[in-house]
């Protein structure tokens, strides 16, 4: 049963992706007045709905880990909304041999790219394995182990952590897709985050998250295409936003708390005004861009056993089915340095998609079929990096929120950018206004 939220003050959650579903599902089921602020057309942010034709589609994250445990309570709450099978299943081609990483046969797979690295290599990657099984934390952003990690090891790059052939095989496809970054733009006190995404095994929600937002939105007030400018702060504490609708011009609304559920950097043009010490803290993380082409075709394009392939020589950095059953639907990321274009054109786009379907063709030694009809979606800052001891960062971070009673921050740089790490940190967002509201009540 859904509670009812009483006639108090508003709560507001600027941003509608995961982290901010997640911080204003948790007030709601406490009882709390909520008010979603999103800046886009359409809710979920980087969930990326669109439309592919009349299909609705999701261009971004939609790989639900099987231990997403506030995820799939929130689903769950919002009705019934079933789960199919979809497990991480990534190809690459060394020495002309296609090599899988198939996160539901985790063992076979990683003896495979074991040996690509050296005994020293894959004993430091299993004992780190070992640490994120024996305790989650160790999978999500600030865990007393990956801070000490980073103490000791961040001043170089996780490039330099271990040996060239493991980096390029094994290492880079998973920090291209976790954080649209090279080896050598991240470090491996964040490492926890990429390496427990082996960890799990996957599935996708069967009609999508557009249901599961629809429902949402009837129990919360999502107000869209509003930007927030900036606070309003009242004896050093916020007491609300100053919004823009459609670009309009920008009106005072007043808030009992609020909550920034956006990108670090997003946040910190909200704060820089009023809180020019966190905003700085805040610009800290790096922030990649990414672009996804989905593309439907005429017949299936993949193979059942092979239904992903990265690649480490172009622009495009993953070709993937859309679904284990949607195999004629194919999902090409560009990301990573050759992806990052000074100014994406139309004509650009083409020439990338043109030339990843040759290579994936060639490859897996296929003919592709007709496509039919293609969707584009650009994201700016689709990824975060984070940072070199990034323990230390969430600490300095942690130590300026706590000075404003009435504000919390909610982001893919608290806890990883998996679904689960953004619900996370929004549950934990909430959690933190849900106490200062308790202790204001008589």
């Amino acid at each position: 049963m859904t509670p009812t939220a009483g006639d108090g003050p508003t709560v507001a959650v600027v941003g509608s992706g995961a982290s901010g579903l997640a911080a204003a599902f948790h007030l709601h089921r406490l009882g709390h007045r909520v008010e979603v602020i999103e800046a886009g057309e359409v809710p979920g942010g980087r969930f990326g709905i669109d439309r592919l034709g009349d299909k609705p589609v999701m261009t971004g994250g939609k790989n639900i880990g099987r231990r997403y445990d506030l995820f799939r309570a929130f689903t769950e709450a919002m009705g019934d909304h079933p789960y199919m099978p979809f497990g991480i299943n990534a190809s690459r081609v060394e020495n002309g041999r296609v090599l899988t990483l198939d996160s539901d046969r985790r063992l076979r797979s990683l003896a495979h790219f074991a040996r690509m690295g050296s005994p020293r290599d894959m004993l430091r990657l299993v004992r780190l394995a070992r640490a994120i099984r024996a305790d989650r934390a160790n999978g999500y952003l600030g865990s007393p182990l990956f801070t000490e990690l980073a103490q000791a090891n961040d001043h170089e790059p996780l490039s330099k952590q271990f040996g060239e052939r493991v980096t390029r095989v094994l290492l880079r496809p998973m920090v291209i897709r976790n954080n649209g970054a090279e080896p050598d733009e991240v470090y491996l006190g964040t490492f926890g985050t990429n390496l427990a995404m082996l960890l799990d095994t996957y599935e996708q929600l069967d009609h999508g998250i557009e249901p599961v937002l629809a429902a949402f939105a009837e129990r919360v007030p999502v107000r869209l295409n509003t930007t927030a400018v900036a606070p309003v702060v009242r004896d050093g504490d916020v007491v609300g936003l100053r919004l823009s609708e459609r670009g309009g011009p920008v009106q005072t609304r007043e808030y009992a708390a609020v909550v920034l559920a956006t990108t670090a950097h997003a946040a910190a043009d909200i704060l820089r005004g009023e809180f020019p010490a966190l905003a700085k803290r805040l610009a800290e993380p790096t922030y990649f861009p990414s672009t996804v082409v989905l593309v439907e075709y005429d017949r299936p394009f993949f193979r059942t056993d092979v239904r992903a392939l990265a690649m480490d020589d172009g622009p495009c950095t993953n070709a993937g089915s859309y679904g284990m059953d949607e195999r004629h639907i194919v999902r090409y990321t560009f990301s990573g340095r050759q992806g990052r274009a000074r100014e994406l054109t139309d004509d650009l786009v083409a020439a990338w998609v043109d030339d990843a379907e040759r290579r994936v063709s060639g490859h897996l030694g296929l003919t592709p079929g007709r496509r039919v009809r293609s969707v584009v979606r650009h994201w700016p800052a689709a990824y975060c990096g984070y940072t070199p001891f990034h323990g230390e960062f969430l600490a300095g971070v942690h130590q300026l929120v706590g000075d404003v009673p009435s504000l919390a921050l909610a982001g893919d740089y608290l806890r990883g950018v998996s679904i689960e790490g953004c619900f996370r940190a929004g549950h934990e967002a909430g959690a933190r206004i849900a106490a200062r509201l308790a202790e204001g009540r008589p």
